[in-house]
């Protein structure tokens, strides 16, 4: 009991002052180190799509499968934070300023219409069986699906993060 008193009443430093103790972070709560997880995520992205496209290149299905395997585990785990704890925290603490407000429900119209296209490409090529007219159309999907990845990576980190930032509750 008294244990956790202390906890909830916080520690004294050396001067006899109180400090509080910090608390994990709950969904939609401020995440200071949320926006430099998705940026390094989305260099992550670029290297495993880049291994994909060179695979698929060399005709391997088995480097496509794999690299194709690993690239879609990560956008899953991205997509899944991104949803819960940026979009959860614009939702959660709306900005003031309504241009701010209606750039983030476009960014996330946006983020809806690129995951139904990432969706259609994974469903496509993560079928068991492989021809080589599916190898061959996955190669020309590839040019799409990199387009649409890094434009959307660069709109993210030009125009959303930055506004992720602290506010009042």
């Amino acid at each position: 009991m008294f244990s956790a008193l202390k906890r909830w009443l916080g520690n004294p430093d050396e001067d006899g002052s109180r400090r509080a103790v910090k608390s994990h972070p709950t969904l939609g709560d401020y995440r200071p180190e949320l926006v430099p997880n998705l940026r390094a995520e989305h260099q992550q992205l670029l290297g495993l799509f880049a291994e994909l496209e060179r695979a698929s290149q060399g005709n391997d299905e088995t480097a496509c499968r794999t690299a194709l395997d690993r690239f879609v585990r990560l956008l899953q785990d991205h997509l899944l934070t991104e949803n819960r704890h940026l979009y959860g925290y614009f939702s959660r603490h709306p900005d003031p300023n309504p241009e701010v407000a209606r750039q983030v429900d476009s960014m996330s119209a946006d983020m809806m219409h690129v995951g139904k296209m990432l969706h259609r490409f994974i469903t496509t090529y993560t079928r068991t069986t492989w021809s080589s007219a599916l190898q061959a159309q996955m190669r020309k999907d590839l040019g799409t699906i990199g387009e649409v990845l890094t434009h959307r990576i660069h709109e993210e980190e030009s125009v959303l993060y930055p506004l992720y930032a602290p506010r009042s509750a």
